[in-house]
């Protein structure tokens, strides 16, 4: 049997995870295609949260999986989709270029077989519309899901949701008050108390010094600075909340 490597790429991190199904449906249809076609998957390579703009020699596992091929004389690699090469024309024709007429390398889409097989006009032909489409439909989606984060945005500051840039908050990178509610805690225990020789709450600076030596943890000042206005920013957001219910 044919000894092949399976390449799979997600380039979102919120579809990274035991809970998503991206990495196993690229998997499922890797696996299935090689056990039909007398092939043998004897390597997998993941690149997670990488975007398919990304040229592929910018990519840590594709790199690698190059490296693994190279030392153990395998030619072939094995994709569910010419997407997962790249949604963009240009890097997914560029790569495909230098992966099979440079480096010798024979792809294989599980979705479409022929996809990177053919150099004749008709082949390029067809590998330019699916690389388009693939291309259309990521702008779509990027689009859809910038006008529905602006529509919860405006829902969310009507109601007292507000993030730091003063805008409705929406999902996305969370607080480190939201992240870590012990040493929020901790921190703002810090600044309740008041330095004998300045008679003010201690300093940002002398709080990131005492996590250090009493907590053994490193925090730059500017860092607990952070912590203490999203503890702000939270009580406001829920006085608001508050008046709204009223």
């Amino acid at each position: 049997m044919e000894q092949v490597v399976g390449y799979y790429r997600t380039s979102s991190n919120s579809n990274v995870g035991q809970d998503k199904d991206s990495r196993k449906r690229q998997q499922h249809a890797v696996m299935n295609y090689a056990s039909s076609n007398g092939m043998t998957v004897v390597s997998e390579f993941y690149d997670k949260g990488v975007s398919g703009t990304k040229e592929i020699l910018n990519r840590p596992s594709f790199m690698k999986m190059l490296d693994y091929c190279e030392d153990n004389e395998i030619s072939t690699i094995v994709l569910e989709d010419a997407s997962r090469m790249s949604r963009d024309l240009i890097i997914q024709e560029t790569g495909f270029q230098y992966l099979t007429t440079k480096l010798g390398y024979k792809l294989v889409s599980v979705a479409n077989p022929d996809t990177f097989v053919e150099h004749s006009p008709t082949g390029t032909l067809i590998r330019q519309v699916l690389g388009t489409i693939a291309q259309f439909e990521k702008s779509n989606l990027v689009e859809k899901l910038r006008v529905a984060r602006e529509r919860k945005s405006i829902v969310n500051k009507r109601k007292g949701i507000i993030a730091r840039s003063g805008k409705g908050k929406v999902e996305g990178k969370k607080r480190l008050t939201e992240k870590s509610p012990y040493l929020t805690e901790l921190v703002v225990s810090y600044r309740k108390k008041i330095d004998r020789r300045t008679h003010q709450p201690y300093s940002y600076r002398k709080i990131s010094k005492l996590l250090q030596e009493k907590n053994e943890i490193s925090m730059s000042y500017q860092t607990v600075n952070r912590i203490l206005d999203d503890v702000v920013f939270m009580k406001k957001e829920e006085r608001n909340r508050k008046r709204r219910k009223i």
